[in-house]
């Protein structure tokens, strides 16, 4: 694993998630509703996203692939209306938001485990 992938694929991903928290916490505490909030994010998303295939090409795609980024949408804008909830409606702290929900690398690394039968070249010392 070298310096860069560590970089691109754990740290740069952690501050801008950790940052995108904060941001949530403010944009809810500004005054947006969640479902303002989820359809300007999405359609920032959906933005880059188009962006990306206008500049790379169009991909090659499969129904299966397609489908599983649905799923996907759907976890991270229930996961993300949850949140947002927490904040705007309940009045959680950022202290209390962002620790609970970033707990989520637990569940993705012991679902990634056994869906992925990554259990068997998992090195817990990098894990950790």
């Amino acid at each position: 694993m070298t310096p860069s992938a560590v970089l691109i694929g754990g740290i740069a991903p952690a501050v801008c998630l950790g940052l995108g928290t904060v941001l949530m916490r403010g944009s809810i505490a500004g005054g947006a509703t969640i479902p303002l909030y989820l359809a300007v994010v999405g359609t920032t998303v959906a933005l880059v996203g188009w962006a990306a295939i206008g500049w790379s090409g169009w991909p090659p795609t499969s129904v299966r692939g397609i489908g599983l980024a649905v799923a996907m949408g759907l976890s991270w804008s229930t996961a993300i209306a949850c949140m947002a909830y927490g904040f705007g409606t309940l009045k959680l702290p950022v202290a209390v938001v962002a620790p609970s929900s970033n707990s989520n690398a637990l569940v993705a690394v012991l679902v990634g485990a056994l869906v992925f039968a990554e259990w068997r070249d998992l090195q817990i010392a990098k894990v950790i």
